[in-house]
């Protein structure tokens, strides 16, 4: 059995140093602590967690006077939460990927123009979320061409679009050909972040060369989800696992060539577990 492996796979530039942004923080000695996940990886948390970083849902959770120190998620927060955490006397170190930033500003300049925001991305990830505080809460979130067209939008009004870092490519341009339609003067501003294109891309060529296609990723990855839907597309047999524990090796059964690819938030460690199991079940 032959294993291909996706050039683009795990950890991106972004997760990496939010990642090795929190081990430093770790070492400080302080009190730390991560407003959620700090990317969406268990495994990644678990070991966040190993290093003595407290997981908070909510800043009410932090002890007033803690004199601790805040680590805003690689998804980036809305604007109050800063806020907040100044409020709370919090040290604030933040490892918002830049892509996001980048997403953020539009989102905040595109709203300070007057403009309706529309966010292509999944309603309710943490990513989007923070995109809709930074619009003023002036932003509407569209996941599906459905919701382009039940946009209650007039021809004359001012209306940019952004995208959730990790949409897939084509179902941005479908979102906006289908925007454009409903408004003569629409804003487009692709912020699919390079990581995310590279990893689909990739995915996608191996798939279409293989058998089986496995992709490695927590449930929680939105990333990780479009590279699940986008190599099933293909008509290759395609699972995602988030360990090697949930591989089943019926699956490899007769199978001639398997492809591998994982999300941007998966880590190395994970990847290389699946590859070596895969190695020794290569006799099925």
């Amino acid at each position: 059995m032959e294993i291909v492996i996706a050039k683009h796979a795990g950890f991106c530039e972004g997760v990496d140093r939010a990642f090795q942004i929190a081990l430093e923080t770790a070492r400080s000695g302080r009190q730390v602590f991560m407003l959620g996940n700090l990317v969406h990886n268990k495994q990644v948390v678990d070991k966040l967690k190993s290093q003595g970083i407290r997981s908070v849902s909510s800043l009410t959770e932090i002890p007033s006077n803690s004199n601790g120190v805040l680590l805003i998620s690689a998804h980036g927060v809305p604007p109050e939460v800063y806020y907040q955490a100044k409020n709370l006397k919090l040290e604030i170190i933040d490892t918002t990927c830049p892509w996001v930033k980048k997403a953020q500003k539009l989102a905040k300049q595109l709203a300070d123009e007057g403009c309706v925001v529309v966010i292509v991305g999944d309603k309710g990830h943490a990513e989007v979320r923070g995109l809709i505080g930074w619009s003023g809460e002036k932003a509407v979130v569209a996941e599906t061409l459905d919701d382009i067209k039940h946009l209650r939008l007039t021809a004359d009004l001012c209306v940019g679009m952004i995208a959730q870092t990790t949409q897939a490519e084509d179902h941005f341009q479908k979102m906006a050909a289908a925007l454009k339609q409903k408004v003569s003067a629409v804003k487009i501003h692709n912020t699919i972040c390079g990581a995310t294109y590279k990893r689909q891309s990739t995915a996608v060529e191996v798939a279409g060369q293989v058998d089986l296609m496995l992709v490695i990723g927590d449930q929680m990855s939105a990333n990780t989800k479009r590279l699940t839907e986008l190599c099933a597309a293909t008509g290759t047999e395609t699972h995602q696992i988030q360990t090697v524990k949930e591989l089943n090796k019926n699956w490899l059964k007769g199978q001639q060539k398997v492809g591998v690819t994982a999300g941007a938030s998966t880590p190395e460690w994970v990847i290389e577990e699946v590859i070596e199991e895969l190695k020794r079940s290569g006799g099925l």
